[in-house]
């Protein structure tokens, strides 16, 4: 009887085992199955404050950020920088290199102009991978037909043909996005996502003048 007891027990031992080995990799295989493209945007989704910096070089970078109900596009290229500024239907236009600002009420500016870019991404076909940026080793997503992260104007380049190639490092942090276009022509953007912003990115600065 004790023999047979124990044997139960043993049994059950087993069991729970094997059970808790499957659910492990159950969890594993649906955590790499999910894209790493839809986790951060889950996470800007559920947080008020991001700040988005996309750079191809010194010349020629692109920062979205918000904040509540304050958007700011923050945008340079070829040594001129320009910001757009958003509250609610409020829009203010600066021109830094002119040290000017236009404030425009009751403007109907796209707010939310990065999720809806990611967003269309993942609708798109992906695939994945592994590959080197500058010797270190990143997974990465590709979207097909989609020129949503690309800095440089293109013209009479047709947009299914377009691939945007999106790195991840070992933490599912966004690092580079490339963007493949033309004949073989590509553009590398060094990406930098942070959840906090300070307030002083959303002022206009002190001396500059409105104009008319």
């Amino acid at each position: 009887m004790r023999k047979r007891k124990k044997i139960v027990i043993i049994s059950i031992i087993v069991l729970i085992i094997v059970v808790g080995i499957i659910s492990v990799i159950f969890i594993n295989n649906n955590k790499d199955d999910i894209s790493k493209l839809k986790l951060i945007l889950n996470k800007i989704n559920s947080s008020s404050t991001y700040m988005f910096t996309a750079e191809k070089n010194d010349e020629e970078k692109t920062v979205m950020a918000k904040k509540g109900d304050l958007t700011l596009i923050d945008q340079y290229f070829n040594g001129v920088h320009r910001t757009t500024l958003v509250k609610g239907d409020t829009t203010c236009y600066i021109l830094h290199d002119r040290e000017e600002y236009y404030i425009y009420e009751n403007s109907n500016i796209e707010q939310t102009i990065l999720e809806d870019a990611i967003s269309d991404l993942l609708e798109r076909t992906c695939t994945t991978g592994t590959e080197k940026v500058f010797g270190k080793k990143y997974d990465y997503e590709e979207y097909n037909g989609s020129s949503a992260f690309l800095l440089t104007n293109l013209r009479d380049v047709n947009e299914e043909n377009i691939k945007t190639k999106l790195y991840f490092d070992k933490n599912d942090n966004l690092k580079y996005i490339k963007t493949i276009y033309g004949e073989n022509e590509e553009e590398l953007l060094n990406i930098d996502i942070k959840y906090e912003v300070e307030d002083s990115i959303f002022e206009i600065p002190a001396n500059y003048a409105e104009g008319n």
